[in-house]
């Protein structure tokens, strides 16, 4: 059998699993926000006490996790703005690049402005039997109710950020 029982995520069971799915999810807050957690395995998942260890630290300090990869979302969208030009120009009549258009003054939306204005939309933990996958993936999203698109900030299981990269 197939599962573990974890002081974080509880009884952690993947033995019945046809496909990749969901085995555990919570909401943590985050400022304001509600971020939704999933916890994916795959049907040859073996569930082990120091992944899931390493994985349940990374929720423990969120704020600390976000900050680290908002520091990436900057770096990345001031060495390649077209995440933030995208958006301005295809929400141009919405309410948050009316309010970061205005603080330009006339200038250009700044990666830093545009990172402050990105919610975190979801975190992703995957069990290491699925290679394709990194261990953690943080969801940033801009106008979430307005755009599908994604800046997903990807990290090891022990904090690094690895990559940013747009998805939809």
């Amino acid at each position: 059998m197939k599962a573990i029982e974890h002081a974080h995520f509880g009884r952690v069971e993947t033995n019945a699993l046809p496909d990749t799915d969901v085995i555990w999810r919570s909401t943590l807050q985050l400022g304001d926000d509600e971020v939704e957690v999933l916890l994916w395995a795959g049907p040859s998942s073996e569930p082990d006490a120091g992944e899931l260890d390493d994985l349940a630290a990374r929720l423990t300090d969120l704020p600390a996790l976000d900050a680290a990869a908002r520091a990436a979302l900057r770096r990345h969208l001031r060495a390649d703005r077209y995440f933030i030009d995208f958006h301005v120009e295809e929400l141009e009549g919405g309410e948050a690049v009316g309010r970061l258009l205005r603080a330009a003054a006339g200038g250009e939306v700044g990666a830093d402005a545009f990172v402050a204005a990105m919610r975190l939309g979801g975190v992703g933990l995957w069990l290491s039997d699925l290679p394709d996958r990194p261990p953690v993936v943080l969801d940033y999203v801009f106008e979430p109710d307005l755009s599908d698109q994604v800046l997903a900030v990807k990290v090891t299981r022990h904090g690094a950020v690895t990559s940013v990269d747009w998805e939809s």
